[in-house]
């Protein structure tokens, strides 16, 4: 099982890099440019040919969706690299090669093929596998155990969906619950799942812990690398020091495998920092028309590979590279030979423009339709704005333990920008997305509204977009210590010790920092137990995925569905409660059951047949309507599965609640009032409180 978890990564490793690291190879971007920058052109890549085939009526898989546009994309490789070189040849000069296509662009200043860089780059997968590692793998209860937290339902839904019908279309991959409206979804994550089924025949829970590890391991540390590179050209060390930091915030990504879980995010936060990096170098005074042209088209395919994904994180990208524009507005006003004065004016008028832009696109945005689920989604504050403040300086956000000494840093990263205002914008940056994630935290009213709208009001959102800017500051802080350290150290020190003890105390610090950054919970004995930040992760990643620990749909229930299924006929509706942990049963055991997840993740409005069968199934043999909606589903079977789990909430009697989920129990009343009594059901199977019904 777990070599086929390791044969998963890899796959899905090339399924994510390999189609855009050609395409971009076919514009002459370098061997290591075109692999950092391809996983947001390949997402997008994976998204547009999804919809075109789903409008042709092909179906999707590992062969149509990979294996055909890499063929292709490595033939225009091929071509483009002939047609350099006859060029090249014909003018006797490299002067063609150097300045066609992408290959011009220096997309992240200094980012060659380089020994040093690729060395670099390393460096950040092994801290990444290591961490990745010892706070997810190790704490997986086999390869193939999966979360049941709320909406993994849905997600697992869409990759049956996605495996079973071969259409991966975002615009419908919300249909797999009967609703009117939208049925749009991103779904990139479950793409890249539903490949590595398509080409490795694992299991569905293996696939999806193949992609998390990856992202997390992987293609999240790689694209801080891409952004640190663009950030601090030319500083090795410092570059170096910050593989660190990426993955010392509990906010992201491990709080989005612990809450939701939250995988179209991870997947669009992963590869946010390239963007970011594509739009860096596009707003740059220095950069050159042409480049602008062609770094601009590049950072749009990135967008809708990353909106694909989950469109939050494209707000997130233009809230925190937004200070950088009011920054090189100086740079771009030195270039004319205006006075210091009217310069200022200039530079205050253009302010003021950009920020009505700001507004204006924002506002429209904001009261566009297609967002209007988005931005009205109902989540109340949870703390005091002290807390909040507390929150954000040792970075517990939404509710997660403090990680003091990591706070500690970013505030010496700060302290480093104020005084070295070159990346000023960045401590600016951090400061307006904790204001967000205070705001959403702590305070309701119109300015959470149409502030934190386009987040769904969720601060873990908010905190984990903290990370990118946090991991940098860290970075620096981290550099700041050592250098201090080291300053020091040559004062005390003779010269022929110097370089000996440098390295050995840099190597205590960084071991030091880290030991205290990822220290496991313990005890006192006598005293009290401490929960730390990373002893938290992997508590719950634990919890979530045990098989021992109580489930919402159990190994009881899924032995149950599998005897349901040589009953019932292969494909066929079956009617069922979601809550019960029948949700489950659709992506995990492929039994097509009529409630594929829990409400909150509907799309749209129900359908008068879908609302109808969840508050009247029971009056079916006296109700004609209701006769029509289930005969509408073609459904001939009921599965009833265990809700012991379930009581009436003691605050809200109207509710029922577990410690998954909770719902009304006027809204699915129609099943949870049948029983072997009722009327128009024939028992068919039995197991303790588990019953499968045929609808006569």
């Amino acid at each position: 099982m777990w070599f086929i978890f390791i044969v998963a990564v890899l796959c899905g490793i090339i399924l994510l890099y390999l189609p855009g690291a050609l395409l971009l190879r076919s514009f002459r971007l370098s061997l290591l440019g075109s692999s950092l920058f391809a996983p947001p052109v390949t997402v997008a890549l994976y998204g547009v040919l999804a919809i075109i085939y789903s409008g042709m009526g092909v179906r999707s898989s590992w062969i149509t969706l990979f294996l055909f546009p890499s063929l292709i994309a490595l033939i225009l490789m091929l071509v483009s690299s002939i047609i350099s070189r006859r060029a090249i040849r014909s003018s006797n000069s490299d002067a063609v090669d150097s300045g066609a296509g992408l290959s011009r662009i220096n997309v992240s200043s200094g980012l060659q093929d380089c020994r040093r860089n690729w060395f670099i780059m390393l460096l950040y997968v092994a801290v990444g596998v290591a961490v990745t590692g010892h706070l997810f793998i190790k704490c997986l209860d086999g390869a193939d155990s999966v979360s049941q937290l709320f909406d993994n339902a849905w997600h697992l839904g869409i990759i049956r969906k996605f495996v079973d019908t071969g259409n991966y279309s975002t615009l419908v991959s919300g249909d797999i619950i009967s609703t009117v409206g939208s049925k749009f979804y991103p779904v990139g994550w479950h793409s890249l799942v539903a490949l590595v089924i398509s080409m490795t025949g694992a299991s569905i829970g293996i696939a999806e812990n193949a992609v998390i590890a990856m992202l997390c391991a992987i293609v999240f540390p790689v694209s801080m690398f891409v952004l640190f590179h663009c950030l601090f050209a030319g500083r090795t060390k410092l570059i170096a020091i910050c593989s660190l930091t990426p993955l010392m915030f509990a906010a992201f990504p491990w709080r989005y495998i612990t809450f939701g879980p939250l995988y179209s995010n991870l997947l669009s936060f992963a590869i946010t920092p390239l963007a970011m990096t594509l739009l860096i170098k596009l707003l740059e005074s220095v950069t050159q028309l042409k480049d602008r042209i062609c770094l601009g088209a590049l950072f749009l395919v990135s967008i809708v590979g990353i909106a694909i994904a989950q469109p939050n994180a494209v707000f997130t990208i233009g809230i925190l590279i937004a200070p950088f524009l009011y920054a090189q507005i100086p740079a771009y006003l030195e270039k004319a030979n205006f006075s210091s004065h009217v310069k200022c004016a200039w530079s205050v008028a253009a302010w003021i423009v950009i920020s009505l832009l700001i507004v204006a696109i924002w506002m429209f945005l904001y009261k566009a339709q297609f967002m209007q689920r988005t931005v009205t989604w109902g989540w109340p504050s949870f703390e005091g704005k002290a807390q909040a403040f507390i929150d954000i300086a040792f970075v517990g956000f939404r509710l997660a333990e403090p990680q003091i000494l990591l706070g500690l840093l970013v505030l010496t990263g700060v302290i480093y920008t104020l005084l070295r205002r070159e990346h000023l914008w960045i401590s600016v940056s951090y400061a307006i997305i904790c204001a967000l994630y205070a705001l959403s935290s702590s305070t309701d009213g119109r300015a959470k509204n149409v502030l934190t709208g386009f987040w769904y009001h969720d601060s873990y959102r908010l905190g984990a977009s903290a990370v990118f800017f946090g991991a940098v500051l860290a970075g620096l802080g981290i550099y700041v210590c050592l250098t201090a350290v080291q300053r020091l150290l040559r004062l005390l020190s003779s010269d022929s010790v110097l370089k000996y003890e440098q390295r050995m105390l840099t190597v205590v610090m960084i071991v030091a920092i880290n030991v205290v950054v990822f220290f496991p919970s313990y005890s006192l004995p006598g005293r009290y137990d401490v929960t730390t930040a990373f002893g938290a992760i992997r508590r719950d990643v634990t919890f979530w995925n045990s098989l021992q620990e109580p489930k919402s749909y159990s190994a009881d229930e899924r032995r149950f569905v599998e005897r349901v299924k040589k009953v019932v006929p292969s494909g066929a509706v079956v009617l069922n409660q979601p809550y019960d942990g029948s949700a489950y049963a659709y992506g995990l055991d492929d039994l097509n059951v009529y409630y594929k997840a829990w409400e909150g993740n509907w799309m749209g409005k129900p359908t008068r047949e879908n609302q109808l069968i969840s508050t009247k199934l029971n009056e079916i043999t006296s109700d004609s309507g209701v006769k029509e909606a289930v005969k509408s589903t073609g459904a001939r079977y009921l599965i009833l599965l265990d809700r012991s789990d379930y009581t009436t909430n003691s605050e809200d009697p109207t509710k029922m609640t577990s410690m998954y989920a909770s719902y009304i129990k006027s809204s699915w009343h129609g099943i949870d009032a049948i029983n072997d009594d009722s009327s128009g059901f024939t028992k068919v199977l039995e197991q303790g409180d588990m019953r499968l019904y045929r609808i006569d």
